[in-house]
């Protein structure tokens, strides 16, 4: 995942990301102070998701479009994208936010350049009474 770091107008940086094979690589840009959510739903958990969410303008796929697959369940808002050759999610449209955003899975991205890393968690295991707690939030 080296590369330059890019650095846009805005002083958010571009994070370039992969999954573990290498089939999906895309970048998301995000403060250089980057906050992620960790979600103890039963998908996140089980996954190891840790969440980046980013709006749509902030995200770009460079390859691997062909090689994604979804996966919906319950509700079938999320559209939980996977990599048909080594099995890892690494971006999806959160139910959360459904349309103009993405959350990545900031382990699929290179943070080296970041200032500092804060974790904060959200209890998605009881999603629906916590949802408007505000720590589900969108990253600078």
């Amino acid at each position: 995942m080296c590369g330059e770091t890019e650095l846009r107008e805005d002083g958010r940086i571009w994070y370039q990301g992969m999954c573990h094979c290498g089939s999906i690589k895309f970048e998301a840009a995000a403060s250089p102070d980057v906050t992620l959510t960790e979600c103890t739903c039963l998908i996140c958990y089980m996954s190891g998701h840790r969440e980046l969410m980013v709006s749509d303008d902030r995200f770009r796929l460079h390859r691997g479009k062909e090689r994604l697959r979804e996966y919906r369940f319950a509700n079938c808002i999320a559209d939980h994208t996977f990599c048909i050759v080594c099995g890892v999610r690494p971006f999806y449209k959160p139910r959360s936010h459904p349309v103009g955003f993405i959350s990545v899975n900031a382990r699929c991205l290179d943070l080296s350049s970041a200032k500092s890393i804060t974790i904060v968690e959200f209890d998605g295991k009881n999603w629906e009474q916590n949802i408007s707690s505000g720590k589900h939030i969108i990253s600078k």
